[in-house]
C-alpha cells in the first residue's frame, strides 16, 4: 500500500469513528427519558421505608404507611392512609422544553369516603403526583400542579386547591370505576402549566407523591410504579364534536 493510500484509508477510518462518536453523543444528548424512580429493590442505600436516599417523607397528619411491594409487573410503591396526610418528595431539575411529558403508572384500591377536591373540608385523594415549580420564597410563591385521582370530582376538571393557593389540581381519574386496575398516564406538563398559569413554565424543581384521608376521617390505598419525564410530545385529540365542527367550518 502506498503512503497516499495508507493515509486515505486512515482518514476514512478516522472519519467513521468520529461519525459514530458524534452519533452516540447526539443520542445521549437527546436523553429521551429522565426517570423519577422505578421503586425497585436494587437500591443500595435505603431509608427505613425502603426508599432511595434522594426521597424524603413529609407528614402533615397521622402516621406514614409506606411499603415497597411486588406486583404482577414488578416492584412498586404502596401507600396507605388511615386518617393521615403524607407525601414523598424528591428534588430534581427538569427543563420542560426538553422533557415536557410526565408518564407514570398507578393503581387505586381504596378511595377516601366522600373525598372532593372542590370542598376544602373534604379535600382528600387516594393518589396524587405533584410537580413543583419553586419560586422564592418557596412557601408563598412556588407553583404546584397536582395530577390526582379524586373520589368524586369529574375527570378532566382543573381547579385550585381550597386549602393551598399554590396548588392547582388536574383530575386525571375519578371514582371507583377503574379502581383495582393498573393504569398508565401521560401528561404534557408544559402545556398544562401554560393552560393554568398563562405563561411559559419555569424549571421543575421536584416531584411529590401524596395520599391523604384526614379531612374525611376515612382510609385510602394506592400504588405507584414507574415514573419518568420524556422528550416525546403528546398530540391532543379533539372530541369528536369539535372535529365535526372543524370539518364544517373548513367546508364553508
Amino acid at each position: 500500500m502506498t503512503r497516499m493510500k495508507y493515509f486515505a484509508s486512515y482518514f476514512v477510518g478516522l472519519l467513521a469513528l468520529v461519525s459514530i462518536s458524534l452519533f452516540d453523543v447526539e443520542l445521549g444528548a437527546m436523553s429521551p427519558d429522565i426517570r423519577v424512580s422505578t421503586f425497585t429493590e436494587a437500591f443500595t442505600n435505603q431509608s427505613s421505608y425502603g426508599l432511595p436516599d434522594d426521597w424524603s417523607v413529609r407528614v402533615w397528619q397521622g402516621t406514614p404507611e409506606i411499603e415497597i411491594v411486588k406486583e404482577s409487573q414488578g416492584t412498586v410503591l404502596k401507600l396507605q392512609s388511615h386518617q393521615s396526610n403524607v407525601a414523598l418528595y424528591k428534588e430534581l431539575e427538569i427543563d420542560l422544553a426538553q422533557h415536557p411529558t410526565l408518564s407514570w403508572e398507578w393503581k387505586v384500591t381504596e378511595l377516601p369516603t366522600a373525598g372532593d377536591a372542590r370542598d376544602g373540608q373534604r379535600d382528600d385523594q387516594a393518589a396524587g403526583i405533584y410537580v413543583v415549580f419553586p419560586k422564592f420564597p418557596a412557601f408563598l410563591n412556588s407553583r404546584i400542579i397536582g395530577y390526582v385521582w379524586d373520589s368524586d370530582v369529574p375527570q378532566g376538571t382543573i381547579l385550585k386547591s381550597q386549602n393551598d393557593s399554590r396548588i392547582h389540581y388536574v383530575v386525571v381519574r375519578s371514582g371507583k370505576e377503574e379502581a383495582g386496575e393498573w393504569l398508565n398516564e401521560s401528561r404534557d406538563v408544559g402545556k398544562d402549566y401554560e393552560r393554568i398559569f398563562g405563561e411559559k413554565p419555569s424549571t421543575v424543581g421536584g416531584v411529590s407523591l401524596m395520599i391523604d384521608s384526614d379531612h374525611t376521617q376515612s382510609s385510602s390505598e394506592s400504588f405507584f410504579g414507574e415514573i419518568y419525564f420524556s422528550a416525546k410530545r403528546l398530540v391532543e385529540v379533539k372530541p369528536s364534536n369539535e372535529i365535526f365542527k372543524g370539518i364544517l367550518q373548513a367546508r364553508r
